[in-house]
């Protein structure tokens, strides 16, 4: 293991064990310390119960991870398309700018044609 995954996963061993002792009760707004609900006398039941703990906020981490970069995927597409959406409405209000100059100066163009030919 690195050392940041050695950290890591200390970290959550310690964090894991503080918080196995304390209950939190949202309805009364209370906390309260358990009991040792893990017999001390066998520390393998301890280990497997904070692997299972780890392993399951690994597993929240990683789908967290796959939804933040699913977001981040949709924010670039949103992005692109708002881009693409200025680029041809820049180019739309161009081309109608330009058909109405041409539509007001057509009509003198003719003009002018046919006082030359005369």
């Amino acid at each position: 293991m690195s050392r940041i995954s050695n950290f890591v996963f200390w970290s959550t061993v310690i964090v894991l064990l503080s918080l196995s002792f304390v209950s939190c009760d949202i309805a009364t707004n209370s906390i309260t310390r358990k009991s040792n609900s893990l017999p001390k006398s066998n520390p393998v039941a301890i280990i497997d119960s904070l692997r299972r703990q780890i392993e399951y906020k690994e597993k929240e981490l990683q789908r967290a991870e796959k939804a933040n970069k699913n977001f981040e995927k949709m924010m670039e597409l949103v992005n692109i398309l708002g881009q693409v959406d200025t680029f041809l409405t820049d180019r739309t209000r161009a081309i109608i700018k330009k058909l109405a100059v041409l539509t007001e100066d057509g009509n003198d163009i003719i003009v002018a044609k046919t006082t030359n030919k005369i």
